[in-house]
């Protein structure tokens, strides 16, 4: 069975497709974070460029994706980046 998040299209430029892989981010891990902020409804809105933010923790690794809707779950994605956080205590 497949996964809900994999319907998704993604809109990327050239610059964004190089800067993604060069950062390691794949489109599933990208769809991941969309689909669940558009389900759930978290997400944040930059009223600056009406883009919008979702975050996605996948593993250890949270993923920030600044995207805009763009048709039937089809989205152009902007920017993305991934963060790792380990805290020992």
């Amino acid at each position: 069975m497949a996964e809900e998040y994999q319907a998704l299209k993604l809109d990327k430029g050239a610059d964004v497709s190089k800067l993604l892989d060069d950062r390691h981010i794949t489109d599933d891990e990208i769809k991941m974070a969309i689909s669940d902020a558009e389900k759930s409804g978290q997400k944040l809105y930059r009223k600056d460029n009406d883009h919008l933010l979702a975050s996605k923790k996948i593993e250890k690794v949270t993923f920030t994706v600044e995207y805009s809707p763009s048709g039937d779950k089809t989205y152009t994605v902007h920017t993305a980046y991934a963060h790792r956080v380990q805290v020992e205590g």
